[in-house]
């Protein structure tokens, strides 16, 4: 529905829920305009109603004015005017470009990322592994996005269908156009993963979704498997859930769930489950995680009471840089809104810097 800037008639800056994921088209907007943007770490309520975690401040400024108004009428954010600007921590945003992982042939996965991507307007470009394997990757991007199968040699998900999706064998190169011959390759621990573990240490972001999200291991993060018993993989005939809704818990106060409830659901697809080791380097932070025996919330699941304790994402810190491993399949054909800003929020949260809002420039200065 259409709205309008609400709060004190002549504000020196605007609040915006971090609740709406439209909000994010609206962030999009205003770093195109070169307007700043800040995420309060608190969330602020008004009027009896909160924002969410991680509110989202805009400081008044003649590039933001514009965007604020045609986004409360042409997109229904919530955004209110306040006669002070908030106190307390904050991290300022970046204009950032996404470099979407994709497999010769097209992976599915990665289609309705680009769709969502649009749709949601982050800038960004189509990744083949070549590029990747070819290093030097902070120079065009500040994060890499690896779509569910897009990495197929870690655990969990579906292998990936046919030989120019990462499969047995390969298309035969000499029968592909020479202008796709660049598009050809798989994502491979030995020749992708080095690079893409530098890209990160030089201050990039890599979000690893679904399957893909086992790439992190790959780069080292401490992710054990949670489903084992007695050391051994449990059977598929004692666990099997290839796609239910799963209720989680959620850490809202890291940024990777800013605007999420602390009680939500998860799309769970064969996903894997990891036991995150908290004594060990690099630090992990535990962001969705299952608590209890009987987390099935719509379909159906075999063991699942095996899940108990499990977590599904993750972030750490590796040199400048964050990995972002979400486990669960929170993009599935771009259907479950509810989990849209998981993705969202990491896909910035790499590049913020740390804020000092009581130093913010006059407002009208920008």
């Amino acid at each position: 529905p259409v709205a309008k800037i609400g709060g004190v008639a002549k504000p020196v800056g605007c609040l915006v829920s971090h609740k709406q994921n439209v909000s994010f088209v609206l962030i999009n907007r205003l770093l195109k305009a070169k307007a700043d943007v800040y995420w309060l770490k608190d969330e602020v309520t008004v009027d009896g109603k909160g924002l969410g975690t991680g509110t989202i401040y805009v400081p008044a400024s003649v590039a933001a004015q514009p965007v604020l108004e045609q986004g409360a009428k042409g997109l229904g954010v919530t955004i209110i005017g306040v006669a002070a600007a908030p106190k307390g921590d904050a991290v300022k945003l970046k204009p950032i470009h996404i470099g979407l992982v994709d497999l010769y042939g097209g992976l599915m996965p990665s289609g309705w990322l680009r769709w969502m991507f649009e749709h949601y307007e982050f800038p960004f470009e189509l990744v083949f592994p070549q590029v990747l394997e070819a290093g030097n990757l902070k120079a065009s991007y500040d994060v890499i996005v690896f779509p569910s199968d897009s990495y197929t040699e870690g655990r969990g998900g579906r292998p990936a269908l046919g030989g120019g999706r990462g499969g047995r064998g390969g298309p035969v190169v000499e029968a592909i156009p020479e202008e796709m011959r660049s598009m050809l390759g798989s994502v491979t621990s030995t020749k992708s993963v080095p690079a893409v573990r530098k890209f990160v240490e030089e201050g990039g972001t890599v979000v690893a979704l679904g399957s893909a999200s086992m790439i992190g291991e790959a780069m080292g993060l401490p992710i054990g498997n949670h489903l084992l018993v007695n050391g051994a993989p449990i059977p598929s005939d004692k666990f099997y859930i290839p796609g239910s809704v799963l209720r989680v818990k959620l850490n809202n106060k890291n940024p990777v769930a800013y605007g999420m409830p602390n009680d939500g659901y998860a799309f769970f697809d064969s996903s894997p489950v990891y036991d995150l080791k908290p004594d060990a380097t690099p630090k992990l932070s535990r962001i969705v995680w299952f608590e209890g025996k009987d987390p099935l919330y719509s379909g159906w699941a075999i063991g699942q009471e095996y899940l108990d304790g499990g977590d599904l994402a993750t972030e750490a810190s590796v040199g400048a840089g964050k990995i972002v491993c979400l486990a669960l399949e929170a993009t599935f054909r771009g259907t479950p809104h509810g989990n849209f800003k998981l993705l969202f929020n990491s896909l910035y949260y790499g590049s913020a810097t740390p804020a000092a809002l009581d130093k913010l420039p006059a407002a009208g200065t920008n």
